[in-house]
This record gives C-alpha cells, structure tokens and sequence, in this order.
C-alpha cells in the first residue's frame, strides 16, 4: 500500500519556519510597543523584583526591534531566540497568575500569549530558521535536516 502524498503541501513546507519567524515576531511587537523602556523596566521591578530596571527596559525594547527584525529575516534566528525565550519567560511567570485566558482582558492578558510567543522562538532555536533565511543563505545555518538520516521508502509494510 503506498503512502498517498500532497504534493501542495509539501511545497510549502520550507514556508513553514517563516511563518512561525512572522507570528511570533508580529505577536511580540503587537503587546511590547504597548510600553516604554522606563514602563518595562518598572514592569521588571514591580513585578518580578528585578534589578536594574532601566537597563532591562531597554534591552526588551532593543530585543523586540533590532532582534526582532533579524528574527524575521532569519538572521541569527537562533542566537535571537535565547534571549527571546528568557523574555517570554519572564512575561509568563507574571501573567500566569492571571490564568490562561482570563475572562477581565483589560486586566491581563493571560498565559496564553507569551506561553504561544515561547513555543514559536523555542521552535526556531531546536529547528532552526528554515531554507527562507538569510542565515541559510549565508551559509551560518545549513539546517539540522542535512544531517544524515534513515533513508524514507515509499512503502508501508503490511503486517
């Protein structure tokens, strides 16, 4: 019995890691640019207890722009991620109290989002950023899926 195969999709398939790059990106920048660095690092302090609250107020907002930008071009996707994920993190550990979707928006915004903005950085650091990248273009990430690998047969064994 062969295995039936959807061609369409599976030329989109390299499109994939793009769109995760996009989504994530576009979701970060729309709840970031909602503050000022002072804001996040009051944020920072009031919340989390952190330390030096102008110094991380602008390294969320440099993280979102400049990081950002390359996150989405594919450029250094991976080493954008770490810090992306720590900031995610951060953002979940505060806004889980609120639950995952909380019914009061104007509240919070819940776990939801942050926990969603994570998984698509944290997608990217173990994948990659897939073959519509600078960094593929480069050559600075040539992709885990060329290492070598069981070779695929068409066919499905019946038992």
């Amino acid at each position: 019995m062969a295995i039936v195969s959807l061609p369409p999709v599976q030329r989109l398939r390299p499109l994939a890691p793009l769109v995760v790059r996009v989504a994530a990106r576009v979701t970060l920048i729309a709840h970031g640019f909602h503050y000022s660095p002072a804001e996040f690092g009051q944020l920072a302090r009031q919340a989390l207890g952190l330390p030096f609250a102008g110094l991380i107020g602008w390294a969320a907002i440099l993280l979102q722009v400049v990081g950002g930008g390359k996150f989405v071009l594919g450029l250094l996707s991976r080493i954008v991620a770490i810090p992306a994920i720590v900031h995610m993190a951060l953002a979940l550990s505060w806004e889980v109290q609120f639950g995952l979707a909380p019914e009061n928006t104007a509240e919070s915004i819940g776990a939801q989002v942050p926990l969603l903005i994570m998984a698509g950085f944290i997608l990217v650091l173990l994948a990659g950023p897939g073959p519509v990248s600078l960094d593929r273009l480069i050559g600075w990430d040539n992709g885990w899926d060329q290492r070598s690998r069981p070779a695929r047969t068409d066919e499905v064994v019946a038992p």
